[in-house]
């Protein structure tokens, strides 16, 4: 899940075929808040409950549809992505991403173990999630 709304920021762009690896790059950025190269558990966190405008601590589908239709308005392509994407993150099937999702991905993405996220291993799983999703 580190990437629930980082990806949505470049589902456009996924859609149109750009280079993955630089869309990663961008969004490692946004939530590295710190800077420091290397993105912690409360920094994905943040980045996540930008989206839940009920402040529920979860994303439902709606307002991450909401989220994607503010942003790049209607577009039926965009949509069966992103719900293909809010599908694969996920993880507990229980129609919400939260914070049991977070932490899931969190582990997943963090292929050291080190209790942080570092460019490359989001890199690694951004890249991956988006290529699930699309099925490319």
């Amino acid at each position: 899940m580190l990437a629930l709304y980082a990806l949505l920021l470049c589902l456009p762009a996924v859609i149109l075929g750009q280079d993955l690896q630089a869309l990663a790059d961008q969004n490692f950025d946004q939530i590295d808040i710190d800077k420091d190269g290397f993105v912690l558990l409360y920094e994905f966190e943040q980045f996540f409950l930008r989206m839940d405008t009920n402040h529920d601590s979860r994303v439902s589908r709606h307002e991450y549809t909401v989220q994607v239709t503010n942003i790049y308005g209607h577009d039926p392509q965009l949509n069966h992505v992103m719900h293909a994407l809010y599908d694969e993150l996920d993880i507990n099937s229980d129609h919400h991403v939260d914070v049991v999702d977070i932490d899931i991905i969190f582990d997943i993405a963090d292929k050291d173990n080190d209790d942080r996220v570092n460019r490359e291993e989001f890199a690694e799983y951004f890249i991956r999630a988006i290529q699930i999703a699309t099925g490319k």
